[in-house]
């Protein structure tokens, strides 16, 4: 189950070199986290660092998450209408932008 899950960002294996023991010791234990990619939107990085950090009282709620993942959507969906229009309507940011209406 662990190994046919991949990355949104990078759509690799997380930690592919690694058991799935390994992997959550080194989570857990050690602050083990995937590397974020250089091309990846700047909030959505931003986002990800808080969420994974190791005291979770220092994670952000739902709400700001969703708030958070709602706005990258917008500016998303603001710079890119050509490329939109080149692309599916399906995905990730696609769900956060029906929200928006």
């Amino acid at each position: 189950m662990y190994r046919n899950r991949r990355s949104y960002l990078t759509f690799q294996i997380p930690y592919e070199y690694l058991t799935p023991l390994q992997a959550a010791v080194g989570v857990v234990q050690q602050g083990l986290r995937p590397t974020i990619p250089k091309n990846a939107h700047p909030k959505l990085a931003e986002l990800l660092r808080k969420c994974w950090q190791q005291d979770p009282t220092s994670r952000p709620d739902f709400s700001e998450i969703t708030e958070t993942l709602q706005q990258i959507a917008k500016e998303v969906e603001g710079e890119g209408d050509d490329r939109r229009k080149e692309k599916s309507s399906g995905g990730f940011l696609s769900v956060l932008r029906r929200g928006l209406n």
